[in-house]
């Protein structure tokens, strides 16, 4: 009867790779260090990116968004975003701009004022976004 061996190290690279690719991204104690820059006048503006999602064809109609970090997943939104060439899972949404928002929110947590943005945004609102997320969990869409 022949040997079998097992390659567990593919395996085991395999189960890593997805865990990265699935892990959601924990932004607390970087919003809670944006909101002090800003309440200290750090920051002055929050501008959206000249860079825009990429083109939507035909081919890709469906899950293409026109908005950066977002794509369809069935009838949802999802957010993503890349950290250290690895895509984060933001979470899934039922609308594409609240998807958006998420995705901005991620993006100024991780990547400060340099980061790539849908939409632009004042100190203040932005202040009143992370605010809202650190007291509720949750992200403000309006």
């Amino acid at each position: 009867m022949p040997e079998i061996r097992y390659e567990m190290k593919d395996e085991k690279s395999a189960s890593t790779k997805n865990k990265n690719l699935s892990q959601k991204l924990d932004i607390k104690q970087k919003l809670i260090s944006l909101r002090w820059r800003i309440l200290n006048q750090y920051v002055s503006v929050f501008v959206s990116s000249k860079k825009k999602a990429k083109s939507v064809t035909k081919k890709n109609l469906k899950r293409r968004s026109k908005y950066i970090g977002v794509s369809k997943n069935n009838a949802n939104w999802q957010a993503l975003i890349n950290v250290n060439q690895i895509k984060k899972y933001i979470g899934t949404f039922t609308d594409e701009l609240q998807a958006a928002r998420a995705y901005d929110l991620y993006s100024v947590a991780m990547k400060g004022e340099e980061a790539s943005l849908n939409f632009d945004y004042t100190p203040s609102d932005m202040l009143e976004r992370i605010q809202y997320f650190l007291e509720y969990d949750y992200i403000k869409y309006d």
